[in-house]
């Protein structure tokens, strides 16, 4: 979640590519334009949180000025009629929409904001519905929907719909795991109760290694960062339990949703003042390291350094 880049600039040390199988070259079929090649790599990955990650990180390439309506026509542009292509052309609708509603809570974004923002997912969600109905087996597209679901405030009984749809065909996409959380969150109008049956949903069919109880560490951090007080002992528990039955258990496989599961866990541990803990963490995503909640650089850099003096060890800046 080593990196693409020789020598990232500071600007883009979170990297989206770094942790996808062959995401030196999808980076560079997306520098030049070359949709048809992203298409060909995208068709490559056989794993369904590697193609998920690198569907969400083609489609937000290029957002800002002109090129946004650049790179979106050469998206479409490429569309054969295939479910992937057409789910590309669909996430990027998602991504332009998001970009123009930015992440702020509801209070802070304009009327104006909103209506681009509801027309574009609203393009995507026509997309999705006839790759859906004509492909219902096509998992991409269901954890597509799971995101327009929410944006276009359709209600939770219908997000659950579409995740148990994706579920039914693959009960271990953890990206739609993430996605669906998301829905039930208390800032998008759920409750921590549901959000911790979902969770604990997740991690009850878990086979060891697996990535769905990790789903605690998302839902740990949303919690920490409500609340007021120190994180609770039982949390802590919880979420310990959860790192030694995924990431870093013997039987995990890793993927492009590893690193963002040990991205949470060490934000985890640095928001419970547990460093020492939260460093096997960084040491694993070491110069790659993916956003998720850190809020820029500088933190990450800064609880990086906590973590590797907690645990003894040198870190060299990147």
């Amino acid at each position: 979640m080593a990196s693409t880049r020789d020598a990232a600039p500071q600007d883009t040390f979170f990297d989206p590519w770094a942790h996808l199988p062959d995401g030196a070259a999808l980076r560079a079929a997306c520098d030049r334009d070359d949709l048809a090649a992203v298409l060909a790599g995208l068709r490559g990955l056989t794993v369904a949180d590697d193609l998920a990650a690198a569907l969400w990180a083609v489609a937000s390439e290029k957002l800002a000025g002109d090129d946004r309506a650049t790179f979106t026509v050469a998206i479409e542009a490429v569309d054969d009629g295939t479910p992937l292509a057409r789910t590309l052309r669909a996430v990027r609708y998602v991504t332009v929409g998001w970009s123009i509603r930015t992440r702020l809570r509801a209070e802070h974004v304009s009327a104006a904001q909103f209506e681009q923002f509801f027309d574009w997912l609203r393009r995507a969600e026509r997309v999705l519905f006839e790759v859906c109905s004509e492909h219902p087996h096509f998992v991409p597209a269901w954890e597509a929907r799971i995101t327009t679901a929410r944006g276009l405030q359709l209600g939770h009984g219908e997000a659950r719909r579409r995740y148990d749809r994706l579920a039914a065909l693959d009960p271990a996409v953890f990206a739609a795991q993430r996605a669906y959380l998301q829905q039930i969150l208390p800032k998008w109008s759920g409750s921590w109760e549901d959000a911790s049956r979902f969770v604990e949903e997740c991690a009850a069919g878990a086979a060891p290694g697996a990535l769905a109880s990790a789903l605690v560490a998302d839902y740990a951090v949303e919690r920490a960062f409500d609340d007021d007080g120190p994180v609770p002992s039982a949390m802590v528990e919880r979420v310990r339990t959860a790192a030694a039955a995924t990431v870093l258990h013997p039987d995990h496989v890793r993927t492009a949703a590893t690193a963002t599961a040990h991205s949470t866990f060490a934000l985890f541990f640095t928001l419970a003042k547990l460093p020492a803990e939260a460093w096997p963490h960084f040491e694993a995503l070491g110069d790659a390291p993916v956003e998720g909640l850190w809020g820029g650089l500088h933190p990450f850099r800064k609880a990086r350094a906590a973590a590797a003096r907690a645990a003894g060890r040198r870190v060299v800046p990147a």
